[in-house]
């Protein structure tokens, strides 16, 4: 295992989140605070309607101006998957489409977690984002279910607990470190414009929060899972690392039954393959689409 503790000469971000950044604490207006006007009704209206897929994803470009009029702070709460939400889909790609398209929100994925959650199943949700498929997998598994958002991002984490709160889901905890196959601490690189592709392996970017890098296997022991039922890898290319330190690290029996792995191709990325390594374990491919592949044990 390596161990890493040299920190990348980049800013920092200090606790405190700087004055143009959206924070939702616990004090905040609950959902219906932000309510969309009539105009940006209209442009959802429309972005609702429009077709699944990519065919849908780009004609929601004419509408999104529409749909963003208005917006309080970047804030606006809509409801989505079910689910009641206060989105930002000014500073996070993940938000956005939440917000104007929802039904092109992995829906292939989502059915098939939905359609394992159940009583007592523990979910793992690395790369957890604004919180998606972590709210899904706790509304479709029950109280009983576990659900363990991954997520080092500050300002995601309360994002995604507000949610969380806003729709009664007591089953999902939030965990700060940053995954890959090694411990140590590193700097969570920053994208412009948009949150959910901070990454360690971020570049050409200024600013960083710190946070501490861990293994699966050891968070799980952290966190006193007894078994990871089933878990959705989005790290932005670093999915190998994680996935494959904790199957060389574990018994077979303790292995996820359900993978949502994002392809490595991802946008012409050159990363390695989570998936083909998965299947070299006895996992089957049961969907690819155009980001993610889900395979099952």
């Amino acid at each position: 295992m390596t161990t890493k503790t040299e920190m990348p000469d980049l800013p920092v971000e200090t606790e405190a989140p700087a004055a143009n950044t959206p924070v939702e604490a616990e004090n905040a207006p609950g959902h219906g605070a932000y309510a969309p006007g009539l105009a940006a009704r209209i442009g959802l209206a429309v972005g609702r309607r429009l077709p699944t897929g990519r065919a849908g994803l780009r004609a929601a470009g004419a509408v999104r101006p529409l749909a963003l009029v208005g917006l309080t702070d970047g804030r606006s709460d809509v409801e989505a998957l079910g689910l009641k939400l206060r989105l930002h889909p000014k500073d996070n790609l993940s938000e956005k489409r939440l917000f104007l398209t929802p039904q092109c929100f992995d829906p292939v994925e989502l059915d098939a977690l939905r359609a394992f959650m159940g009583p007592g199943k523990i979910f793992v949700d690395i790369g957890a984002n604004a919180g998606a498929y972590s709210l899904v997998a706790a509304k479709a598994g029950g109280p009983s279910a576990r659900v363990i958002a991954v997520e080092p991002q500050r300002e995601m984490r309360r994002r995604l607990m507000f949610n969380a709160r806003q729709n009664e889901l007591h089953n999902i905890e939030c965990s700060a470190v940053a995954l890959s196959d090694y411990e140590g601490e590193e700097v969570l690189r920053m994208v412009d414009g948009n949150r959910g592709g901070a990454a360690l392996t971020a570049s050409g970017t200024t600013e960083g929060e710190a946070v501490r890098v861990t293994t699966l296997a050891k968070l799980a022991q952290e966190m006193r899972l007894p078994q990871i039922d089933g878990a959705k890898i989005d790290v932005e290319g670093g999915e190998l690392p994680i996935l494959a330190s904790y199957l060389k690290t574990t018994k077979p029996d303790a292995w996820p039954k359900l993978l949502i792995l994002e392809r490595a191709d991802m946008g012409g990325r050159d990363a390695p393959d989570a998936a083909a390594y998965a299947l070299s374990k006895g996992y089957d491919v049961t969907a690819r689409t155009r980001m993610n592949v889900v395979l099952r044990r």
